[in-house]
């Protein structure tokens, strides 16, 4: 495989670090959207893809940086990228065949493990390509999340973060946040918050999502396990040039530092409305966290797990995570989504509320509580962060 080089030394001679971070940021852009395809291909710049994947690019399920965008049409079938099937148990495990995630694409040659319909909530798995699940093997939905502002979720300290965790519940207010450890690190990216920093969060895309060894994961062949050999010994685009890789350090640093410069939504509104706090959303949607530096980022997250009830369980532990638990979403960017929760099962933000069990259960009663009026008033706060 032979990729574009991303050095540019003649032109950089002079530039302003100013210009240069504006140019590694269009380069990191670049990358996110690139279209991939399988190796070998003549666009040798851009091979690498599968065997198995769920999409060819970061942008496709990422429209915009934003949150991934489906139909669901009456016989169940999904329109659009964003929508993927994680797989596991309680244990921590993966499929011993089709490991962490279902994939429903791949290269010519290869076969896609499954198809996947959505009905009224429910999964429905067709065409299993390898043979069955283990038994023990759970699967759930998740819908991938928007990408703004993730640059100063990841400056926070792990002080502040750690600060709010109350894993004992030693002050009796039946929220018990924790965090996620992940190989020693503070995890804070990702549904369950599996990804310490973005630069991890990056690899588990490129390897999960379109099949792309990393720094970080090194195997060409994503998910695949040794239970799909013929998909392990597929061709693959790892090269000397780039590290024995198929995204290289540079690349992967490139992308990373794309995601951080990405800006946090824009509220309509600058301040908390205290109906939030008297409800008791604030204890796991903590309107403002403080950065390293002294920013105040308004992001409604504690960015610690919580144990969400029976509801929204999926019975997929991952790192320190049970099957019950989720890290706090951020509410920030609210006003322009369509679909709630980690699977996108609401279309509301009442209905995600309604989901709400657990340690969210006693804010989620006082909520029933309120009066129409001032349901409409919190509905509408939140609708316009």
């Amino acid at each position: 495989m032979k990729k574009t080089t991303f050095v540019l030394c003649g032109l950089l001679l002079g530039t302003s670090s100013a210009q240069a971070a504006s140019l590694d940021f269009a380069m990191g852009k670049a990358l996110f959207d690139r279209p991939w395809t399988s190796a070998p291909a003549s666009t040798q710049a851009t091979d690498g893809l599968g065997p198995l994947f769920n999409a060819r690019s970061c942008v496709a399920c990422h429209p915009k940086g934003g949150r991934g965008k489906i139909t669901v049409s009456n016989d169940g079938k999904i329109g659009g990228l964003g929508y993927v099937l994680r797989l596991g148990n309680e244990k921590g495990e993966a499929d011993p065949i089709y490991g962490r995630q279902l994939q429903t694409n791949a290269i010519h040659g290869q076969k896609a493990e499954a198809r996947v319909y959505l009905d009224d909530n429910y999964y429905r798995i067709e065409d299993l390509a390898y043979g069955e699940m283990s038994p023990e093997t759970n699967y759930a939905g998740r819908l991938s999340q928007p990408l703004f502002g993730l640059g100063l979720l990841e400056d926070v300290s792990d002080e502040t973060i750690l600060a709010q965790a109350d894993p004992e519940d030693k002050n009796n207010d039946g929220i018990s946040g924790r965090p996620n450890m992940i190989n020693g690190q503070l995890g804070r990216f990702a549904w369950k918050a599996t990804a310490p920093t973005l630069r991890i969060q990056a690899a588990n895309a490129f390897s999960n999502d379109i099949g792309m060894s990393t720094p970080i994961h090194r195997h060409h062949f994503g998910d695949c396990t040794a239970k799909q050999p013929e998909c392990q010994k597929g061709p693959h685009g790892d090269s000397v040039q780039f590290e024995n890789l198929e995204i290289d350090s540079k690349m992967l640093n490139l992308v990373a530092l794309y995601l951080k410069r990405l800006k946090a939504p824009t509220p309509q509104v600058q301040e908390t409305l205290p109906l939030f706090k008297d409800v008791g959303c604030a204890s796991c949607h903590t309107p403002e966290l403080t950065t390293k530096s002294g920013k105040k980022v308004a992001a409604y997250s504690d960015l610690l797990l919580h144990d969400m009830g029976d509801g929204l369980a999926d019975g997929i532990a991952e790192g320190q995570a049970s099957g019950r638990e989720w890290r706090t979403q951020p509410l920030w960017g609210t006003s322009n989504t369509k679909r709630f929760l980690h699977d996108g099962r609401a279309t509301s933000v009442e209905e995600a509320i309604n989901w709400h069990g657990g340690e969210a259960q006693r804010a989620k009663e006082n909520f029933l509580k309120l009066s129409a009026s001032d349901k409409h008033r919190l509905i509408s706060f939140l609708n316009s962060l």
